[in-house]
């Protein structure tokens, strides 16, 4: 079992997460991080340098432009900001690709929320986590 840990961040956001993943993402967030505060936003650059988050979630199977390229620029304007991929695609290429682009971290669709606490736990604290389902 995951011992408890208690980070603090002050803002989250998740951007693209299907309305059905929104209440799972948020009670992962909040088993993971203390005090934090959760802003349902849209892919806009601009928006998003202003609110300034401490974790960004990023549904990447919803986008509509390049993953790889939206995440360059999202780590170019939130340099500190903690990036987490949350994607149904568990292909390790995409592993790999995500993380060169600027992703700290990789979570499942499939991951229960106590497994999304648990690895956003180890991003915040460490820096990067992948979900141990994404296939090599």
């Amino acid at each position: 079992m995951i011992e408890s840990v208690t980070l603090m961040a002050r803002a989250c956001c998740l951007v693209g997460a299907a309305p059905e993943d929104i209440p799972r993402l948020t009670a992962a967030l909040a088993a993971a991080v203390a005090s934090i505060t959760t802003t349902v936003a849209l892919l806009d650059i601009v928006m998003l340098n202003a609110l300034a988050p401490d974790i960004l979630v990023l549904d990447i199977d919803s986008l509509s432009d390049d993953p790889l390229e939206t995440l360059r620029r999202l780590r170019f304007v939130l340099p500190d900001c903690v990036i987490v991929v949350f994607s149904g695609v568990l292909r390790y290429a995409l592993l790999r690709e995500c993380h060169s682009a600027g992703a700290n971290c990789l979570l499942s669709k499939s991951s229960s929320v106590s497994q999304l606490a648990a690895g956003l736990r180890s991003a915040v604290s460490s820096g990067c986590f992948t979900d141990p389902r994404f296939v090599a």
